[in-house]
């Protein structure tokens, strides 16, 4: 991989008491590998909370190189994490896109590393290794959901829900639609069932958030994850 090919896509909502550790790991893995990610894509899903400011403070404290990487971007609503991944697929630059979330449970210096890219793969999954901090209900729920998902969709990973790298010139052709939690499991589905080159025998390790909460387990989350599912089931069908 070329050096500054990858756009690093953070969207947030209200994670005020997370971004400062997911900052402190940017710098640190900035450190290593100062030309490695091309831009960091901090977008912004309509918080409510004090999570700009506390960005544009952590972010004017950087020196210029790293600084002139973070760009934050903002939803005039909330938009959702789905839509929110879209919209940075949409505007990232590089020749690779990674999403993480914000609230600094993927830790970059973990799991990123030149050699997942020496193959020249078009998708890199990485699943979850471990859940701290989980409630012992939500480990179940997502225990159910992979052995769904695999049953429904015929195909077999340890993770749906993991970091996933694709290649910028494949999204396209991806389609991605999700507009729900789904969509990185749509995203592996469909890589599958398309025949892109993939690597998926990675996995990472998750840190414990300051305060946990999801905004996963909701009857409207179900109901979109169902109408996902039957939308990708078309997708695959006319393949």
């Amino acid at each position: 991989m070329k050096k500054e090919k990858l756009s690093v896509v953070i969207p947030f909502f209200n994670e005020q008491q997370e971004l400062p550790t997911l900052f402190l790991d940017l710098i640190k893995f900035e450190k290593k590998n100062s030309n490695y990610v091309l831009e960091y894509l901090f977008i912004n899903d309509a918080s409510t909370d004090n999570s700009v400011k506390i960005i544009t403070n952590l972010k004017n404290k950087l020196s210029i190189k790293i600084k002139r990487k973070i760009k934050i971007l903002y939803n005039k609503k909330n938009l959702g994490w789905s839509k929110t991944v879209q919209r940075g697929y949409k505007e990232s630059r590089g020749e690779y896109v990674l999403f993480i979330p914000g609230d600094g449970e993927a830790r970059l210096t973990q799991f990123l590393k030149r050699s997942f890219f020496s193959k020249k793969q078009e998708v890199v999954i990485f699943q979850r290794s471990s859940m701290p901090g989980r409630p012992v209900v939500r480990i179940l729920i997502s225990h159910i959901y992979r052995v769904l998902i695999s049953l429904i969709f015929l195909t077999r990973v340890m993770d749906y829900n993991g970091l996933i790298i694709l290649k910028k010139a494949i999204i396209k052709k991806i389609n991605v639609s999700s507009n729900s939690f789904f969509i990185s499991a749509e995203i592996i589905v469909k890589s599958f069932k398309l025949g892109l080159k993939i690597d998926y025998m990675n996995s990472f390790q998750l840190f414990p958030k300051n305060k946990y909460k999801s905004t996963s387990l909701t009857l409207s989350q179900f109901l979109k994850i169902l109408k996902d599912i039957f939308i990708t089931l078309r997708f695959i069908k006319r393949i």
